[in-house]
């Protein structure tokens, strides 16, 4: 037998670190319903959409008495970031999006090729077929 923990079904396997990672993976995983939340995962992955950011951001406010421009909150989209970003770490004149995140899964590429009107339909044979 391995000594080694079994790392959760979930594939969660960071803790929080900062007391500000703490704060905001418990606000997270309320927010989104989820029982955990890794430091490295990508909020709009888990589901997070831009209303539920709106709920992420009055959370900050009241428990970490910091009020971020919600645009940072987009810029920011990992646990591990924004908390970096919210304690300072991070160059807040700077873009941080792509840079430190989660990569982007397929279905948020997905949404990317909608939004640049390259979708794919699927034809009753299986095959795709680009609407432009």
């Amino acid at each position: 037998m391995s000594d080694q923990p079994i790392p959760p079904a979930d594939g969660v396997t960071d803790p929080p670190v900062t007391d500000t990672e703490r704060v905001l993976a418990v606000i997270w995983s309320e927010v989104l319903h989820v029982p955990q939340v890794g430091m490295q995962q990508n909020f709009f992955d888990l589901g997070g959409h831009s209303v539920l950011l709106h709920m992420v951001h009055e959370q900050i406010v009241a428990r970490l008495g910091m009020n971020p421009p919600l645009i940072e909150l987009f810029q920011y989209p990992t646990v591990r970031g924004l908390a970096e970003h919210l304690d300072g770490k991070t160059s807040g004149s700077q873009l941080q999006v792509g840079r430190g995140e989660a990569p982007r899964t397929d279905g948020r590429a997905r949404l990317v090729g909608r939004r640049d009107g390259q979708t794919r339909r699927l034809s009753p044979f299986g095959e795709g077929k680009d609407n432009e």
